[in-house]
């Protein structure tokens, strides 16, 4: 039996079991890390850039503002980024197919040509969108890249999250929208990230956030989820006690301490394909359990 302990849940963390245990094996556990991303890093800028406009109360900037302030949040994740792993960035993973809206393919200069565009597409969204106001805590709180970590009931370790944002919805008497912020290709499909934080702000403030949204930093609007095209989604349908008894089963199933692969397309992309049998990779002996060569921790070492 494999063992896997972790000090905190995450949606992240729980995605990934979801979407195949032994990627969550192979990078909690085998501690397998591997290459960063400009589509992770340029993601995480995106994020930084539209969490500064907010903070700074989303006082209208000139393109040579937007232009520094977005030059200045990208080359401090990248060097964040490179002290964290010590991977120089021109090894970083490139991602993205060519189209005729976003050309070429996403390296540094990709991200750091589109940046600003990103950034001003997200003020003109804040502007035309006067009936969301920034919801203020119980504790006083601006709901900004909101954390919340908290114990479940019945589950052993603390869940953590960053909420995006959550807003009033003037609209819609004053109802708490949560919305996530998202600068990836590919759609979201369900609801499972905002059940989350709604969940996770009920059992930390006492109050439950009724609709949530996907916002595209590549769209520069909200991105409908379901084909019906609603953008702003009801979360009524999942209760905070539904959620958590998700949350309950997934640590049961981790505690088992089975991690199956579940191959598939995905495989060719995934960022742990590397150190996976399924994965054909070149690492695998060394992180993968299921390799006919794996050696454990004397794999490890060498």
């Amino acid at each position: 039996m494999l063992t896997l302990a972790l000090e905190r849940l995450s949606y992240s963390t729980l995605a990934k079991h979801d979407a195949c245990p032994k990627k969550l094996y192979l990078t909690k556990a085998a501690g397998y890390k591997g290459l960063p991303s400009w589509a992770g890093v340029g993601g995480r800028a995106f994020h930084k850039l539209a969490e500064v406009y907010d903070r700074e109360g989303c006082v209208p900037w000139d393109d040579e503002t937007w232009r520094q302030t977005a030059s200045a949040v990208f080359m401090g994740e990248i060097a964040s980024e490179i002290d964290k792993t010590a991977v120089p960035s021109d090894e970083w993973r490139v991602s993205g197919r060519a189209s005729k809206a976003w050309p070429n393919r996403e390296d540094r200069a990709w991200w750091d040509h589109h940046l600003p565009e990103m950034g001003k597409a997200y003020a003109a969204w804040r502007a035309a969108h006067p009936e969301l106001s920034l919801w203020i805590t119980p504790d006083g709180e601006e709901a900004i890249e909101l954390e919340i970590k908290v114990e479940i009931p019945g589950v052993e370790a603390p869940f953590l999250a960053f909420i995006d944002r959550i807003f009033m919805d003037s609209s819609r008497a004053g109802s708490l929208l949560i919305r996530d912020l998202k600068s990836g290709s590919r759609p979201v499909e369900d609801l499972s990230q905002l059940v989350t934080y709604a969940s996770l702000t009920e059992v930390r403030y006492r109050v439950r956030p009724a609709f949530g949204a996907i916002y595209s930093a590549r769209k520069g609007a909200l991105q409908p989820v379901f084909k019906d095209g609603r953008e702003i989604m009801s979360l009524a349908h999942i209760s905070t006690d539904t959620w958590i008894k998700g949350v309950q089963q997934r640590e049961a199933l981790i505690a088992t301490g089975s991690f199956p692969s579940r191959p598939g397309r995905h495989c060719s992309w995934c960022d742990v394909a590397k150190a996976c049998v399924w994965g054909k990779g070149s690492e695998a002996y060394r992180y993968d359990p299921d390799h006919p060569a794996y050696r454990g921790d004397f794999a490890l070492a060498v």
